[in-house]
């Protein structure tokens, strides 16, 4: 091998080794199980993808029969960046989404039920790629998600599709930034509000108050590479039926 292979080579390795920026991730499509008045699940674990790690809240609540909320937060980063948000290598990203939603449900039965959720979030994603180098873009989010749920004795499953606009509102970022990640965010701008569509799968095991919950959550949108959006995530969540502990089955 000639010695300007050889360099372009070890130019490549270095460039490949570093940190993938993503401006949205998809977080976890909650499909809660709910069957009447004062159902209530509040569940919490850690959610992965490609370079980021991170953890998920989930809640929902039946405060009326047939209607319900639902909230969510999901935080990740990059693997490069310790707990605190801060790491010695300065090309990480990280960032969070938190949202609200109402809807309605209506049981199949003893083991299905059938639910509607419209809601609204707010989300960052903030990516360094250097010493004082960063993109900080802020979004909202608007979306309607249709679930179905089945729940037995030991098992259930669940699946959700989630129809989101997503518009980016504000954007802080250095022209000093990779010529590619340029380009992707300015792309993320001209095409702002997006719309995604996203499909969540849920399999849970556990009996009575107790589960454990495993979600897949996929990112639909044909542009999402061009946009530099995440493929997919994997969660795994313990999930508490505060219902079960108070009521009298």
């Amino acid at each position: 091998m000639t010695k300007p292979v050889l360099v372009l080579a070890w130019i490549s390795l270095l460039l490949s080794s570093g940190c993938t920026h993503y401006y949205y991730a998809p977080n976890t499509l909650q499909t809660p199980f709910l069957q009447r008045q004062h159902d209530a699940r509040i569940s919490a674990g850690v959610v992965t993808g490609d370079e980021l790690t991170g953890f998920e809240l989930h809640g929902a609540y039946s405060p009326v029969k047939y209607g319900a909320i639902m909230v969510n937060y999901f935080d990740v980063r990059s693997d490069q960046t310790n707990a605190t948000g801060t790491s010695t290598d300065e090309d990480w990203g990280k960032g969070h989404q938190l949202e609200f939603a109402l809807g309605g449900y209506y049981p199949i039965g003893k083991y299905t039920s059938l639910s509607l959720f419209g809601g609204w979030g707010t989300g960052r994603a903030l990516n360094s790629f250097g010493p004082n180098v960063l993109a900080d873009l802020r979004f909202q989010k608007r979306f309607l998600q249709p679930t179905f749920s089945v729940q037995g004795k030991w098992f259930r499953f669940g699946t959700a599709l989630r129809f989101n606009q997503l518009e980016y509102k504000r954007g802080d970022v250095d022209f000093e930034i990779d010529q590619n990640d340029l380009a992707i965010i300015q792309s993320i701008e001209q095409a702002s509000p997006i719309y995604i569509p996203e499909t969540g799968f849920s399999v849970g095991f556990g009996h009575k108050a107790f589960w454990a919950d495993f979600h897949l959550n996929i990112c639909n949108s044909p542009r999402r590479k061009e946009l530099g959006f995440l493929p997919s995530t994997f969660g795994a969540t313990v999930t508490l039926e505060l219902d079960k502990l108070w009521r009298k089955e």
